[in-house]
C-alpha cells in the first residue's frame, strides 16, 4: 500500500513524504474527478487538530482557494526538499511552480496520530508559506 497515490485519506502504511505527495498531486488536479476533489483529499489528510482550526470542509475550501494557498491549486510542478522525520513529527518543504509560472515554497508539518481513529497515520498539522531564496 505504501506509495499508493490513489489513496484519498490517511493510512498507517503511508510515510510523511507519501502523504504530501498525494496532497500535492490531488491539488495539481483539483477538479478531477469532480470539482474540488483535490481540496477534499487535502482535508482528509488534515489532522483532527488541524480540522478543528480550519474546518468544516466549506471553510477549509475557501481558505485553500484564498490568496495564501490558492497558488497550490492546478500548479505545474512540485519539488520536495528538507524532508525531516523526528519521532512522531515530520517536516517537508515543498517548492512549486504555480499555474501562472510563479515559484512558491510551503512548509508542511505533520504528526503521527496516536490514540484516535487515525492511529499510526501521518497527517498534516500545518502548511505555511515560506520565503523562496534565490541566488
Amino acid at each position: 500500500m505504501a506509495g499508493d497515490l490513489s489513496r484519498t485519506g490517511p493510512h498507517p502504511s503511508l510515510s510523511p513524504k507519501e502523504v504530501v505527495t498525494i496532497i500535492m498531486k490531488a491539488l495539481q488536479q483539483n477538479d478531477l474527478p469532480n470539482p474540488d476533489s483535490g481540496i477534499k483529499v487535502t482535508f482528509n489528510f488534515a489532522s483532527p487538530a488541524n480540522k478543528r482550526a480550519t474546518g468544516p470542509l466549506a471553510r477549509f475550501t475557501l481558505m485553500v482557494k484564498g490568496p495564501v494557498y490558492g497558488t497550490m491549486i492546478n500548479h505545474r510542478r512540485v519539488f520536495f526538499e528538507k524532508y525531516k522525520v523526528d519521532g512522531k513529527s515530520a517536516r517537508i518543504d515543498v517548492i512549486l511552480v504555480s499555474s501562472s509560472g510563479k515559484t512558491l515554497r510551503f512548509r508542511f508539518g505533520l504528526s503521527r496520530q496516536i490514540g484516535n481513529r487515525f492511529d499510526g497515520s501521518w497527517m498534516t498539522d500545518t502548511v505555511a508559506p515560506i520565503k523562496v531564496v534565490t541566488l
